[in-house]
């Protein structure tokens, strides 16, 4: 993070107070344009897409099995 004047310092000083009530953005910081960015935080979900295909799968092979063993 690049910091230069106490002006920019105390801007993202201000934001990352205001950012503090706030559980959703991470804390500021200026990238390599001179831009301050705030990120909102990314929240893990379990995505229902692998355990679909994983209980297709199972049940194919279940059905695989029943057939082997008439």
């Amino acid at each position: 993070m690049h910091i230069g004047t106490e002006t920019e310092k105390s801007l993202i000083n201000k934001i990352s107070e205001i950012l503090n009530d706030y559980e959703d953005f991470e804390q500021p910081f200026e990238n390599y344009n001179g831009d301050i960015v705030i990120r909102k935080k990314l929240i893990k979900r379990k995505t229902n897409d692998s355990s679909i295909l994983t209980n297709i799968f199972k049940e194919m092979i279940k059905n695989d099995v029943k057939k082997n063993r008439v």
